[in-house]
Parts: C-alpha cells; structure tokens; sequence
C-alpha cells in the first residue's frame, strides 16, 4: 500500500479536505480566454468518474461525488469568464436510481446542501444565471426539489448566462414526455401536428432545453484508453449536429488547462454540419 492510500485509510476525512482544497486551488488558476459565440453557445459535459477518482485514492467511492461538486463550481465560474452563455452539467440519470440506496440518499443530501447554500444563490444573482434543472422533477426528494424550485424562480429573469442542471435525465424520458406535452396542446388546440411536417424542428420546443441555444460541445470525462466512447442517450435530438469529446481524464481531476484545449480544438475544427 503507498504512503498516499495508508494516510487516506488512517484519516479519510484529512484526506477528502485536502483533495477538496486541491480541486479548489486549481480552480483558481483559470486561463484567461474569450470563446467566440457564433462557435460555442452551449457546452455540456457528462460529469463521469466522480467514484473512481475516490477510489484512486483509497476513499470511499461516495467522497468522489462531493468532489464532483467542487469541480463543477470550478468550471462554472470559468465557463463565465471565457463568456460561455450556457453551461449543461448531467449529473444523475434515469437509471441512476437502480445504484445502491446509501449511495442514492448520499447524492440527494448532498444535493441538497450544495443547492441551498446562500452563497450559490448569491453568485448565481451576482453574475445574472439562470439556473435551470434539465429532466425529471416528480421523482426527486422533496427537499431536492423544493430547492431547486428556489433557484429556478429565484433566477427566472436572467439571461446573460444559463445554468442547467441535468438530474434525472434520460433522453427516452424526455422524449415520452415532449410527446406528452404535444398530445396535451393538441388536446388544448394550441398545437396543430402537421406543423412537425413541416418544420421537424418543432419538436424542439417540448424539450427540456426548449428556449434555449442547442448544445455545441459536449464533453464525457473518464473515457479511459481502452474504452469505447458511448454517449448514453445524452439530449439524442438536441446534439445531433455537437461536437463530442471523450476525455481520460476522471470528472474531478479535470483542470482548467485541460477544459480549454479541448474548447480550443473545438473552436478550431471546420464542421461542415452536412454541407
């Protein structure tokens, strides 16, 4: 056993805080960077590897989310300084429930405490966010979603930026409703269906995303050599023309270095987008 994993063993909670202080000063080390709009409107990242850093490190697989939490502060402070309006964490999905109960109510509590921070508000306000939750909202814990409820109408009349929150999200879900959502403006008389064949883009507007600028790069982390990429059903319709990458890197050890080249190569690759 190295010396790193004995300490962590012996003291798991010195061992968290200091990786939490880590992902914290490494955050503060933000390139400065401008992204051109026209390129990159919405970029997503599907927040994998959060246990296997933990384990990395001999803590319990849980720590890794709450060190997940710290690097999605990070990026979103960063995202705004390299001016990117809209900002897509997915961080729990549909079948993320099947995962073992200790694991479930330790991701919901930790939501919540994160979410419900005054500070979090605060920052939100102070750079006028938008904060929005992409997925399901009857299945979450009350708590859970009466926080995010506050942050949702709290933030409402921002739009300089926008930040979503991808929590139990799954794209056959999302797509069962939206057609929900049409059958019930049929019904109102408030949708006529030929509209769809005339303009497929209609659908559009029955997502979760619906107002908001499509995602232009989504980014997976912890996509280790060896493996093969997989987008896991990630908004299907809202990405069919984004740019994806696939990084090795797990979800908290990402650095701001390591985010914008991947930004960068983006920006500098000619899409065609079927021209």
């Amino acid at each position: 056993m190295s010396a790193e994993a004995r300490i962590s063993s012996a003291n798991p909670e010195v061992s968290l805080n200091a990786w939490l202080a880590g992902i914290e000063a490494c955050w503060k080390n933000i390139p400065e960077f401008k992204v051109d709009t026209e390129r990159v409107k919405h970029l997503a990242i599907i927040c994998d590897g959060n246990r296997r850093a933990a384990k990395e490190r001999s803590l319990d697989s849980y720590f890794g989310h709450r060190a997940g939490v710290e690097t999605i502060k990070g990026i979103a402070k960063a995202s705004r300084q390299w001016n990117v309006e809209t900002l897509s964490f997915w961080v729990w999905s549909t079948e993320n429930w099947e995962r073992e109960q200790g694991q479930v109510e330790f991701v919901m509590k930790l939501a919540t405490e994160f979410l419900s921070q005054r500070s979090f508000l605060d920052e939100l306000k102070q750079n006028q966010v938008r904060f929005r939750q992409i997925g399901r909202k009857d299945r979450l814990p009350v708590m859970v979603g009466r926080t995010i409820n506050v942050l949702e109408k709290e933030t409402k009349s921002f739009d300089k930026y926008k930040l979503n929150l991808v929590m139990d999200y799954g794209s056959l879900d999302e797509v069962a409703r939206a057609v929900g959502k049409m059958f019930e403006a049929f019904k109102q008389g408030e949708f006529n269906p030929e509209i769809i064949k005339r303009n497929p883009q209609a659908i559009l507007g029955f997502l979760d995303t619906a107002t908001q600028a499509l995602p232009d790069l989504v980014i997976r982390t912890g996509v280790r050599d060896g493996e093969i990429p997989h987008t896991s059903g990630f908004m299907p319709l809202q990405t069919a023309y984004a740019g994806w990458e696939f990084l090795p890197d797990l979800f908290p050890n990402l650095t701001p270095q390591s985010l914008l080249q991947t930004i960068q190569n983006f920006i500098n690759y000619e899409r065609r987008l079927g021209k």
